[in-house]
């Protein structure tokens, strides 16, 4: 009986870790797409001042 119990527990256990873990790359992601999509952007509003310092 504690084996079995053992089994589903360890079962469980595993597949809430899977999906726990699926969701904090998911977020880790999506972090990183966010910081990176701010960084272009600010590259992209610092260019044109760029240009104008130049000429």
């Amino acid at each position: 009986m504690q084996e079995i119990e053992r089994f589903f527990g360890n079962l469980f256990s595993g597949i809430i870790n899977r999906f726990k873990y699926s969701a904090m790359d998911t977020a880790d992601r999506k972090m990183r797409e966010t910081i990176d999509d701010q960084i272009e952007q600010r590259r992209q509003k610092s260019k044109p001042k760029d240009q104008e310092h130049r000429e």
